[in-house]
């Protein structure tokens, strides 16, 4: 599948901003003890500022979808890119938690426009057919973020202090809205429709399915990444930079599933690849909890167990996107929206659930983990059974 000059600008610039929301929201995870106490507050205050950012995604979305559909794509993209430089200002120079949440909470409404924007203009240009294979492509850079950030900030936290953090990401953002400008419109303005793409979409059953598998999934990658800091940093006693260490060697193997899904998906096609890696994830959260069982919590059982989940679910989220964004039809940016809202308060959700749960056990976060798997399989099944009826009623 050779790609054309102009597309391999458009997709190394669209898995740059797709990267960009992700990264934002768990750059700050090996800070999070350290928020504590500089600002003297409790664990569930400093929890706020990943959680209500990651959760105004939701509400954020639901704006730029609709836009987009009606102004194109390229107007909504660049007022999110502002916001999340913007956020990255007032965060580095945050005299206080209020101020920082603030902050915080600009990075997400970004965020919202990066996360659903890129993959809509994916659609735009590449069609059904490639359409996989690209939402692949983009999910790995989403990955990398998350890969890549944990390790760079639990270093910049150790030796520079949380706000260099935040000069990152300002230098960051000053760079992507540089490049933003190398990319044409893929869309063109179309006036109206808006509340009528809303209604098609939230009565189309296969749609929601697929929507709401994907958002479950995320809570379930919320739950651990919320959690895990506090087990492995203020349970385990280990520092800020080997978290992040061990969290992208954890996100590798995400990365691999996802680069699996690209030959998985001609075969098995897009259910049958969300089967197969919701099976992984289910069984392997319960191999985790055995394994706590048996050896108590450790860099090394969590690892066993967690490593197979993200090869899982790495098989999973591009197929589900595609599915989502297929079973729009015309409507794709306010598809794009609402799995991406539905993805984003679920990922809040798990944040918050984990933040209100944890104790001094690991137990709290592989149980929240375990729920939203199932729930994600569950779905996953649900869709799988009204295809073999469909198949069933065709040949009757």
């Amino acid at each position: 599948m050779l790609l054309t000059r102009s597309e391999r600008m458009l997709v190394f610039v669209l898995a740059l901003i797709t990267m960009s929301g992700p990264m934002s929201l768990t750059i700050l995870f090996p800070a999070l003890p350290v928020l504590e106490v500089e600002f003297g507050v409790s664990r569930a205050m400093v929890q706020v500022t990943t959680s209500l950012a990651t959760f105004l995604i939701a509400p954020g979305v639901l704006i730029y979808g609709p836009l987009a559909d009606r102004f194109g794509r390229r107007p909504p993209l660049l007022a999110a890119l502002l916001l999340m430089g913007a956020g990255s200002v007032i965060c580095m120079l945050a005299p206080n938690i209020e101020t920082l949440i603030a902050g915080r909470c600009m990075q997400g409404l970004g965020a919202a426009g990066c996360l659903t924007l890129a993959r809509v203009m994916l659609k735009d240009a590449f069609g059904q057919k490639r359409l996989p294979r690209m939402l692949a492509i983009l999910t790995m850079a989403m990955m990398i973020g998350p890969m890549v950030a944990p390790a760079l900030s639990g270093y910049m936290t150790d030796t520079l202090g949380w706000r260099s953090i935040f000069v990152f990401l300002t230098v960051f953002f000053i760079l992507l809205i540089g490049l933003f400008w190398r990319i044409e419109e893929t869309h063109g303005a179309r006036p109206g429709g808006g509340r009528r793409a809303f209604r098609t979409l939230l009565a189309n059953p296969r749609f929601l399915r697929y929507s709401f598998a994907t958002g479950m999934i995320v809570g379930a990658y919320y739950c651990f990444g919320a959690g895990a800091p506090h087990v492995i940093e203020t349970m385990l006693g280990h520092s800020a930079s080997t978290y992040g260490v061990w969290t992208m060697a954890l996100s590798s193997f995400y990365f691999l599933g996802t680069m699996s899904s690209i030959w998985l998906g001609p075969r098995l096609g897009v259910n049958g690849s969300m089967m197969l890696g919701m099976t992984i994830t289910t069984v392997t959260t319960f191999l985790l909890l055995a394994l706590l069982y048996v050896f108590g919590a450790s860099l090394t059982v969590l690892f066993i167990g967690m490593a197979p989940w993200a090869f899982g679910s790495g098989v999973f989220m591009p197929n589900s996107q595609a599915g989502s964004l297929t079973s729009a039809g015309r409507h794709a940016g306010t598809a794009s929206a609402i799995t991406a809202a539905l993805q984003h308060a679920f990922g809040a959700l798990g944040m918050q659930l984990v933040g209100s749960v944890l104790t001094d056990s690991a137990y709290p976060m592989v149980y929240c983990v375990l729920g939203f798997s199932v729930l994600t399989l569950g779905c996953v099944a649900i869709r799988a059974g009204s295809l073999r009826r469909a198949v069933r009623r065709a040949g009757a």
